[in-house]
């Protein structure tokens, strides 16, 4: 399986302001001091020796994850990181046509980016709809009223069915088998297991894990259980998550002890707080694997932070 991330952040797209990123260039200006750059070489050896704070920028979409297997492409939510996925598979001219999109719940974050996939208006494209909610079509068409979008769904051209995906079940593409589980969050939100050739990855964004029954926390525990890759809700710090009970969001700490007990091998940290900048976003992860290290040492968890042009291999 191969995984793209698109979109990271949650709630609401987050680009970079000019004040964050001078002071990252501050901070890059100063370790440069005494250094000489002859070539673009020489800037990108440079470039490579900084940390990840300074060398990447996180990125600003909303939620977008692209898994392709066995030549076919599933895609997780349609934030606006679904925009940049479409410029890609045009620039690239990508060969598979057909699309099977799992939404996890209709916050417009999770959606708001579909008016804007460039592949949506072209005939050639097939979009396969999954969503544990009923009445998927009828939202995806209200987000396009006139009133709040200028294009209507029906004139997007490509072909599109809406298939059936009831609550806690599983289906089959192509040998691909997807289960979802409903998670804790307002409104309802879906995470997603997929097996393939004795590989798993689960996309778990928007939840919360507070106040469950024992029969209930086992139940994600097997949900996520000897998982390759969990992408999670670590929305917020583990004080936040403490002062927002039922916002339907997670911390680091609880996705690092969830992993653990069910056997993960990697833990991505995803759906990134809009209001928190890169630094403060690596300050949490770094954080994370402190309390990683402390309260499970030896153990071989590795840990990522979400970050838009990542690409993992399972």
């Amino acid at each position: 399986m191969l995984i793209r991330l698109w979109g990271v952040r949650g709630s609401v797209p987050t680009p970079p302001t000019t004040a964050q990123y001078r002071d990252k260039l501050r901070q890059v200006l100063k370790l440069s001091a005494g250094r000489s750059f002859e070539s673009d070489s020489d800037a990108d050896v440079f470039i490579e020796s900084l940390d990840d704070s300074l060398k990447y920028l996180l990125g600003g979409n909303t939620t977008c994850i692209e898994v392709v297997a066995n030549d076919t492409r599933l895609i997780f939510d349609m934030g606006s990181g679904i925009r940049e996925l479409g410029n890609f598979l045009l620039k690239s001219a990508d060969p598979l046509n057909e699309m099977h999109i799992f939404i996890s719940h209709t916050h417009w974050d999770h959606i708001q980016g579909w008016p804007f996939f460039k592949p949506a208006y072209m005939p050639k494209y097939k979009m396969n709809f999954y969503s544990p909610h009923g009445n998927f079509e009828q939202r995806l068409t209200e987000q396009q009223e006139f009133k709040f979008f200028p294009v209507s769904l029906n004139f997007m051209a490509s072909k599109k069915e809406y298939k059936e995906f009831p609550p806690e079940t599983s289906l089959e593409i192509n040998g691909i088998k997807i289960k979802n589980l409903e998670l804790h969050h307002p409104g309802k939100s879906y995470g997603y297991r997929v097996e393939y050739q004795g590989k798993v990855f689960v996309f778990a964004s928007d939840s919360e894990y507070n106040n469950f029954t024992t029969q209930k926390f086992q139940k994600f525990i097997d949900f996520f259980g000897k998982a390759d890759i969990i992408v999670f809700d670590a929305q917020y710090s583990f004080d936040q998550e403490m002062q927002r009970v039922d916002w339907g969001h997670s911390s680091a700490f609880v996705g690092v002890d969830l992993a653990m007990q069910a056997e993960a091998r990697t833990l991505i940290l995803f759906h990134h707080e809009p209001d928190n900048d890169d630094f403060e976003i690596y300050s949490l992860f770094s954080k994370s694997v402190q309390y990683k290290n402390d309260n499970y040492p030896g153990h071989d968890l590795e840990i990522f932070l979400a970050r838009e042009g990542q690409v993992f291999e399972i």
